[in-house]
């Protein structure tokens, strides 16, 4: 197939530039001949760049006029002006990503809830508008678009083979003491250093406890009592972290910033427990006492008490939605077909 992914942003480590990267990498991988249209390149991808007019992230105005003609073009977020205004542009039958539906209603800053909820009225209508098909990353927002009479696709997002297979015993002991730490007795941390990602909440509740927190990420360094700042670390350092904690915490204080949370996936994946503050995907996918606890948002006094139940539980039930790249990508190539077949097509 001929397909065209289109986001605004490729390169870089956040969680929608692992999934543009690690989509483009198996569909070519498949033999399909796949374009990305973004604003910069990245090193060993088919990057076609387009000039902005950036206000913020989400808002890029193209100031080039884009053609090409393909099978599929894939805007990979509907949230962002850049996705929809390229793709548009594009021939070729049109899939949009939904994620963070209806979500800037509950963002802690005023402007984003009062001027931030009428954009994205807008640019949802536009994307369903534009879209021959439709998918979402979690429950929440599948039920959301069924108001607006869509029937989108769920497809998750996915991870790296390394996180299905063992990790090599001595490696993980050298990785515990290069931060002098005790298997089970600390909490981690794993994501951006960003106020949204509420990484203070989590730095109050370990004052409060008895364990060690431990923060991976970068954005700059972090400090507190009981808290190690590990940085960047490489996919194997991390998952030595994540098998030797007592727990993953994910503090995040707005729906916004919580589409999925490849960062749950990756803890269930070695089979730890997932603490999460009660917002966007995290409200779906964490079930209480069955593969983690919530909290209230912001509530570090809650999340220091449940840090307790966390030592030595064992996760029953992995969620179905935990998969391997591989699978993911066959779900959105079954898309890709299904709407190749039809005119409009929805899940």
């Amino acid at each position: 197939m001929r397909i065209a992914l289109v986001h605004h942003s490729v390169c870089g480590y956040g969680g929608m530039e692992i999934v543009s990267q690690r989509l483009y990498y198996y569909l070519t991988k498949r033999g399909h001949e796949v374009t990305f249209f973004s604003t910069s390149a990245c090193q060993g991808m088919n990057v076609r760049r387009v000039k902005v007019l950036k206000f913020n992230p989400e808002i890029q105005i193209p100031l080039d006029k884009v053609n090409g003609d393909y099978e599929v073009v894939h805007a990979l977020s509907s949230l962002s002006y850049f996705n929809i205004s390229v793709s548009s542009m594009l021939k070729g039958k049109k899939v949009v990503s939904f994620l963070s539906v209806k979500t800037l209603r509950t963002h802690p800053n005023l402007f984003y809830r009062l001027v931030g909820s009428i954009y994205e009225d807008y640019i949802i209508k536009k994307g369903l508008k534009l879209a021959n098909a439709v998918t979402v990353k979690n429950l929440g927002d599948k039920i959301k678009l069924e108001k607006f009479n869509a029937n989108p696709f769920l497809i998750p997002d996915g991870l790296d083979d390394v996180y299905f297979k063992p990790l090599n015993e001595d490696f993980r002991q050298e990785v515990l003491k290069r931060f002098n730490l005790e298997e089970g007795e600390f909490a981690l941390y794993v994501g951006r250093i960003h106020k949204l990602k509420g990484v203070d909440v989590f730095i109050k509740a370990i004052q409060l406890s008895n364990f060690k927190g431990v923060i991976v990420g970068s954005g700059g360094e972090v400090v507190g009592n009981n808290v190690v700042y590990a940085g960047s670390l490489d996919e194997q350092s991390k998952i030595a972290l994540i098998d030797s904690s007592c727990c993953v915490v994910i503090p995040s204080l707005s729906d916004y910033v919580e589409a999925f949370s490849i960062v749950a996936s990756e803890a269930w994946a070695r089979g730890k427990p997932v603490i999460a503050s009660s917002v966007g995907a995290l409200k779906y996918r964490v079930k209480e006492g069955v593969n983690g606890f919530l909290f209230k948002p912001g509530d570090y006094k809650a999340l220091a008490g449940i840090l307790s139940k966390a030592k030595g539980f064992k996760v029953k039930e992995i969620p179905e939605d935990v998969l391997p790249w591989e699978k993911v990508v066959d779900m959105y190539e079954n898309v890709y077909k299904k709407t190749l077949e039809n005119s409009e097509m929805r899940g």
